[in-house]
């Protein structure tokens, strides 16, 4: 029994207007999962007895566009990252939020309650080197899986099936590694599940969403969205009764193409298995919500067990 946790940057819930990639471009997989609609705001509600999309608020009460850093930190953390500093903040945290985020994240609080949850991201090992790493200007996904002591993936774990990549394909290293292999984005979704055979939570975060949106480049969101849906499609497929998918975003930007910016719109959090926990909470608005249902899917399943 596992947790799949997705986190993908830079994907809101826009309109279905021909100004939003996610509605005017063909996505089998999530309009499958959505009973043929599209992942935009209209979309939100239940489907059958195992699914759910909400949609959370990413302003937190703060004014201004909400952005990546601490959207992020909120996500990784439960606790309203703008409001403690003050702002939204963009790109890597600064050494406060890191310290932060460091201090007390998904990761440290699964350690705590003797649950297991690991990244499954894989890095490179000139991404050790380079200044800004040492530096400490690093993301909050990384700072936070650095904080509770477990190590990151390397290429290494990525070519024994071990890791996925953040572009899914590795299409990404094959320009600075002509002789990696690309995969298909399906076949990166069953490495992420052999992943979870061993914790009770994975975390994958994709983040070409957001870069695609920035660029504003119809045929790189196109790209994007094609493989992401692919990587949903298969990790739906493969999942089990007991296993459960989480999908939440940071902010909203590539629903929205007229814009080079991040946006207001609210964000999607996609449920794919026990949406009774989902139900439990006593709120799900905005994003200091997503942690404690991470943990109440754990803890049911847990209690399942014993």
């Amino acid at each position: 029994m596992a947790v799949i946790f997705l986190f993908i940057d830079g994907v809101g819930l826009g309109d279905e207007n021909e100004h939003n990639p996610w509605y005017i471009y063909e996505t089998p997989g999530i309009n499958q999962i959505l009973n043929g609609k599209s992942l935009t705001h209209q979309a939100v509600g239940q489907y059958g007895h195992d699914t759910v999309l909400s949609a959370l608020d990413a302003t937190l009460g703060v004014s201004e566009l909400p952005q990546s850093a601490t959207g992020q930190a909120t996500i990784f953390t439960g606790r309203n990252a703008p409001e403690a500093m003050g702002m939204h903040m963009n790109g890597l945290p600064n050494r406060e939020l890191r310290a932060w985020v460091e201090r007390d994240n998904l990761y440290t609080q699964f350690s705590q309650r003797k649950w297991s949850a690991t990244f499954a991201n894989a890095y490179t090992t000139e991404f050790n080197k380079r200044a800004a790493t040492q530096e400490g200007r690093i993301s909050v996904s990384t700072a936070a899986i650095l904080s509770s002591g477990s190590p990151l993936r390397y290429l290494p774990d990525l070519q024994r099936g071990e890791a996925v990549f953040h572009d899914l394909t590795r299409r990404t290293l094959k320009r600075f590694i002509p002789d990696m292999k690309e995969v298909t984005p399906e076949l990166a979704a069953q490495h992420l599940w052999h992943i979870s055979s061993v914790y009770d939570m994975v975390v994958h975060e994709f983040f070409l969403s957001d870069r695609a949106g920035h660029s504003q480049d119809p045929e790189l969101v196109k790209w994007v969205i094609h493989h992401y849906d692919r990587f949903l499609a298969e990790l739906v497929r493969v999942k089990k009764d007991e296993d459960t998918i989480v999908l939440v975003s940071d902010h909203g930007n590539s629903e929205d193409l007229r814009v080079p910016t991040h946006t207001y719109n609210e964000v999607p959090l996609l449920l794919i298995g026990d949406i009774e926990a989902l139900f439990s909470l006593t709120h799900l608005s905005d994003l200091t919500h997503v942690k404690p249902l991470l943990h109440a899917l754990v803890a049911r399943k847990k209690e399942s067990i014993i």
